[in-house]
């Protein structure tokens, strides 16, 4: 079951050869560890660019996430969750 979130998220992410790349997320209390980024889509709101990410957590649950260039923020957009 796909469900919209749009919660503040706190992320670990690294930058490799010019590109972000999310490593792990915080939400509710538990850390989400990235086991693959499925995709990758950008944004442009305005002058601002919004990087999404598709990401398969390490417990085989979906999740979206993205990080917008103006407020310097990650959201967790919506999750699939397996079971």
């Amino acid at each position: 079951m796909i469900e919209t979130i749009n919660e503040a998220i706190e992320v670990v992410s690294v930058f490799t050869d010019g590109k972000m790349q999310p490593l792990r997320f915080k939400w509710k209390g538990n850390v989400v560890k990235v086991k693959r980024i499925t995709g990758g889509w950008i944004k442009n709101e305005g002058e601002a660019k919004v990087y999404y990410y598709s990401i398969l957590g390490e417990n085989s649950d979906y999740f979206e996430i993205c990080y917008d260039s103006r407020t310097l923020r990650w959201t967790l957009c919506r999750v699939f969750l397996e079971g």
